[in-house]
């Protein structure tokens, strides 16, 4: 059902919770974002690092 179809109270617990998760991913990317750049790591950086680290580990 839907809103127009009348299950109103489950259509905006559901819109609700979507509202939340969208809020706290976008919180939580920009933590990531914020160490990432604060510790100097570009991906560019670290993909070119792995094969490097890989082989000194061989």
């Amino acid at each position: 059902m839907s809103q127009w179809n009348g299950d109103k109270s489950r259509f905006h617990r559901e819109r609700k919770q979507n509202i939340l998760r969208r809020k706290r991913t976008k919180e939580l990317l920009g933590v990531v974002k914020a160490a990432d750049h604060q510790a100097g790591v570009s991906k560019k950086a670290a993909s070119a690092a792995a094969p490097s680290e890989i082989r000194a580990h061989e």
